[in-house]
This record gives structure tokens, C-alpha cells and sequence, in this order.
């Protein structure tokens, strides 16, 4: 485990021991993203509405995009 000053280090070298959670990491196997990936995000993201858009629409519109959960506080 880190302590807090390695946590905040000011150079990668003051973070050179490797814990539990790195090792199982180097045993993933590693795996290439679909081609398309990159083209379906931003595909994704240009058919959401502008900023401006956004900020003219009622509020009561929101409901659709906003999962409330009764058990949490409001973030």
C-alpha cells in the first residue's frame, strides 16, 4: 500500500514498488478496442443537443435524462 506522500509524489520515480493491485493488472490480458469505437462515440456525442439547446429547455423535460434515487442525497 502507498502511504500519502507517495500518493502525492512530485516524479513518477517516487512511485516504483508495484503493490497487489498493479500485478494483477500486468495479468490481464490485453485487448484492442473495436476499429469503430472512436466513430461511434462521436456519433454518439453530435446528436446531443447544443449547450444552448440545453439550457432553453424546461426543466420538467429533464426527467427523461435524470435518474433519481431516493436513497441518496442530491449531487
Amino acid at each position: 500500500m502507498y502511504s500519502i506522500e507517495t500518493l502525492f509524489a512530485n516524479n513518477i520515480e517516487d512511485m516504483s514498488s508495484e503493490d497487489e493491485i498493479d500485478e494483477l493488472f500486468s495479468q490481464l490480458l490485453h485487448i484492442d478496442p473495436p476499429a469503430t469505437l472512436v466513430d461511434d462515440i462521436l456519433a454518439t456525442v453530435a446528436r446531443l443537443p447544443l449547450p444552448q439547446e440545453m439550457a432553453q429547455m424546461p426543466w420538467d423535460n429533464m426527467s427523461d435524462i435524470i435518474v433519481h434515487d431516493m436513497l441518496r442525497m442530491p449531487s
